[in-house]
């Protein structure tokens, strides 16, 4: 087990940002990632924004509200914006999509971007995030395998050279080595790393990943956001009953 393991439940809102801000806080929920490509999709207003031409004030002036609104609940904020080629539901350029991104990291405690961005998005983006004190979650998603664990060794080193605070990777398991091959992966970099595995199989990494250094484990609040999550208060009650945080929550 890493030093200084301190794993956070992260509530995932897709929808009615503070009903659901709100009922992931009483959930047990340490942080809300604001999931901006989802709440677009789900609401008819801004649908039409997800395929690009985000340079409008309204579309601007409701990311605000949104994240608004996610703070008001005094928990810490990731925000992201997903594209659809990492399983979210943002089709359009990686311009209009950065142009997103840039617009809330002042608003954010975290910003999660793509390791796949390009080296210009990451650096514009970490300069403002630099600014306003964001911290930068480097995510990579492997939707259909588990790569090797070197393989995942240096995807993790390489999304700390790009600037990651955080070093999010999340794979898809087709047997139980394929997860210890990932928690092996996490174990051997230096850094804060999220460990997840994927799908049915690797249910139980959104409860097990911290003892092998995983941060962060994302949870649903009332609607599932990727193959695998667990509610926010399961996994709340698995950290306790492995004793990763006490009866009352505290890490």
């Amino acid at each position: 087990m890493k030093k200084s393991m301190k794993p956070a439940v992260v509530g995932t809102i897709v929808k009615d940002v503070k009903a659901t801000a709100e009922k992931g806080k009483k959930a047990g929920a340490d942080m809300l990632e604001i999931r901006i490509d989802l709440l677009m999709k789900n609401d008819p207003s801004f649908e039409k924004y997800t395929k690009g031409g985000c340079g409008d004030q309204k579309l601007f002036d409701q990311l605000a509200l949104w994240m608004k609104e996610a703070k008001e609940s005094g928990l810490s904020v990731i925000g992201t914006v997903r594209s659809n080629k990492e399983g979210g539901a943002f089709e359009g350029t990686e311009a209009d999509r950065f142009k997103l991104i840039q617009k809330i990291i002042p608003d954010a405690d975290y910003v999660d971007i793509e390791r796949k961005s390009s080296k210009k998005n990451i650096y514009e983006s970490s300069l403002i995030a630099q600014k306003s004190k964001t911290k930068i979650i480097i995510s990579s998603h492997f939707f259909n395998e588990t790569p090797t664990q070197k393989k995942m060794e240096n995807v993790l080193i390489n999304s700390f050279e790009k600037g990651a605070d955080i070093a999010k990777i999340a794979v898809m398991p087709k047997s139980f080595e394929d997860i210890w091959k990932l928690y092996q992966a996490g174990l051997k970099v230096s850094g804060k790393t999220c460990l997840i595995a994927m799908g049915d199989i690797g249910k139980h990494t959104r409860i097990t990943a911290p003892i092998f250094g995983s941060v962060l484990s994302y949870g649903y609040i009332d609607e599932i956001a990727a193959p695998g999550q667990l509610r926010v208060d399961e996994i709340k009650e698995g950290f306790r009953i492995l004793g990763l945080i006490g009866a009352e929550g505290q890490k």
